[in-house]
């Protein structure tokens, strides 16, 4: 026999209380039915467990909030209120059902329980998508669009058509039949669009998302079993309904569920295989339906159908604009500091030299390196030299005027295109570029402050140059100059405009900017 360790076994693991609690639901799903299949005398049995489950929603709810402190509270309070009242009609109506032996015939008040569960979820989905999508995510709307359009052609032809002309019916209950489904249809919308979205898939997330496709779907099989006649109090469609509630409880219950707000870093998420297929499903489900109808002989609702061909064409059509926006931004932005490539700067350098001869205006350039980046590098690694590069482009950005142009000309240089700027007007804004990076330092992790400075090469047309290369070739020779004087100073030309080791100010030519 081995000889045991002088340390203590760790403790095990206690299983976490959403995983237990969803746990409960398979057993919770065996005793519903092994009641009914032990007939009768057992209906208070199912009542209780149905009713039960869906109690236990609420509660979890509740408890996930006070549990792990979400910073926004607002949507899970919407949740909690819509399966509170759902769980008030399951209650009332089982209720009539042990009294009378029949279930409330609609319409009735419980309707407007049920109904009323609605706008609360998609209210509650709503300010999810809201507070997980920074600014405006147009691609994402596209999108939901485009599936929102497609479930409201079926959903309209299917069951909403059908049910507001059921026999036997008063208006009323026509109404209220009809109501359902555009209820489903409203929930399904705001789902999608929360689905789709841009923001982190938390297991919260994912919990979520499989009680809107269990709601819905048991949803629109049961308004289509009362349609064709055939539905049958504690069919399968109790299952789904269950299993829902369990995946709402849950997810409130899961220590992700706190962060199902973080505000996404993206706007919008990737255009991925999956979200392409289902956008290609979606586009086709307009022709189809027309030809489903016109097999079964059934009306063809010409106009409903062309109508939102019309709107899932442009839809689509404002997509592709989208993604070929998308893709020109792309090419002409550098994916680490978001300033314009070096391709982009030529170009846009070549149509200002031409601008500026056809009009007798100056241009200035900026060409500027980071000093001992690679020192950075080697100190704080790579992601410490990228901080760097986005706190440079970033105080780039809001020390250079509107309609100046910030480029990444490559590694840790920076090209700035100054239209309608003399050598004068260009040694101020250089000046102003050292004084903006070198005056503070820069975080390059958590914990750490790093000085950094730049130095800068300055050329302008036609004070030094007549065309677009030599200027470039002009601002990179003054930048190496720079360089090579002790860095952390400007120079026009070949001769040096400020000294910021000392602070004074150098007059070694026409070049300098006397400050």
């Amino acid at each position: 026999m081995a000889p045991r360790s002088g340390k203590k076994a760790a403790p095990r693991p206690h299983a976490a209380g959403w995983a237990v609690y969803l746990a409960a639901g398979p057993i919770v799903l065996v005793g519903y039915y092994a009641a009914a299949y032990l007939g009768s005398g057992t209906e208070l049995v199912q009542t209780t467990m149905y009713c039960g489950a869906s109690l236990a929603a609420v509660i979890a709810l509740g408890v996930g909030q006070r549990l792990h402190r979400t910073a926004y509270r607002l949507p899970w309070m919407l949740l909690l209120l819509g399966q509170l009242l759902s769980t008030g009609a399951d209650v009332t109506a089982f209720t009539i059902y042990s009294v009378s032996g029949e279930w409330p015939m609609s319409p009735h008040f419980t309707d407007g329980m049920y109904l009323g569960t609605y706008p609360l979820m998609a209210t509650a989905l709503v300010l999810l998508v809201r507070r997980r999508t920074p600014g405006w995510d147009a691609a994402t709307f596209i999108d939901a669009a485009i599936v929102a359009v497609s479930a409201a052609l079926l959903f309209w032809i299917y069951l909403v058509t059908p049910m507001a002309g059921l026999p036997g019916q008063t208006t009323v209950g026509r109404l209220v039949s009809a109501a359902y489904p555009v209820m489903d249809l409203l929930l399904l919308i705001v789902g999608v669009r929360l689905m789709l979205g841009a923001g982190t898939r938390t297991p919260a997330f994912r919990l979520l998302g499989g009680y809107l496709v269990l709601l819905l779907t048991a949803d629109t099989i049961y308004g289509v079993q009362n349609l064709l006649g055939v539905y049958q109090p504690g069919n399968f469609l109790d299952a789904l309904w269950i299993s829902a509630v369990f995946s709402l409880g849950a997810a409130a219950l899961h220590p992700s569920m706190a962060r199902l707000t973080d505000r996404s870093a993206v706007a919008a998420p990737d255009a991925t295989v999956g979200r392409l297929v289902l956008l290609a499903l979606a586009s086709l489900i307009a022709p189809i339906t027309l030809q489903v109808q016109h097999l079964r002989g059934a009306d063809l609702h010409i106009t409903l159908v062309v109508t939102a061909c019309v709107a899932i064409f442009l839809l689509v059509l404002l997509r592709m604009s989208g993604l070929v926006r998308t893709q020109r931004l792309a090419a002409i932005t550098d994916g680490l500091t978001g300033l314009r490539t070096r391709r982009f700067f030529e170009e846009a350098l070549t149509r200002e030299v031409d601008n500026a001869r056809r009009h007798h205006r100056s241009i200035g350039v900026l060409l500027l390196d980071i000093d001992h980046f690679k020192k950075i590098n080697d100190t704080y690694g790579h992601h410490g030299g990228d901080r760097v590069l986005c706190e440079v482009s970033r105080r780039l950005r809001e020390v250079v005027r509107t309609g100046d142009l910030v480029a990444r000309y490559g590694g840790e240089e920076f090209a700035v295109l100054l239209p309608d700027t003399d050598a004068a007007h260009a040694a101020q804004l250089a000046n102003r570029v050292l004084d903006a990076v070198g005056g503070l330092p820069i975080a390059v992790n958590a914990n750490t402050l790093a000085a950094v400075t730049t130095s800068i090469g300055i050329a302008c047309l036609p004070q030094h140059c007549d065309t677009g290369p030599e200027l470039t070739l002009l601002a990179d020779r003054a930048l190496y100059t720079a360089k090579e004087a002790g860095r952390n100073q400007a120079v026009a030309a070949t001769t040096r405009t400020r000294n910021i080791d000392d602070g004074q100010p150098e007059h070694a030519g026409a070049g300098g900017t006397g400050q």
